[in-house]
């Protein structure tokens, strides 16, 4: 039975994973699409940082939930 469950779990963070690619992916396209009118550069490079932050926490996440339910 426990091991259903590290499967669910593991399975989850692989379809978390999978999500952060595909919302990351739309996400940047909005972003470059937005800048496309934004004349200072400093605010174009921002809205980069700000999505790398989000998406690297998330993707640091679910990884740290496979990794964790793989091994330990």
């Amino acid at each position: 039975m426990a091991t259903m469950a590290y499967v669910l779990v593991i399975l989850a963070s692989l379809i978390g994973l999978a999500g952060c690619a595909y919302y990351c992916r739309i996400n940047v396209l909005a972003i470059n699409e937005k800048n496309k009118n934004e004349p200072k550069a400093y605010k174009r490079v921002w809205n980069h940082v700000l999505n790398a932050l989000w998406y690297g926490y998330l993707i640091i996440f679910f990884v740290g939930l496979t990794v964790n339910n793989l091994f330990f």
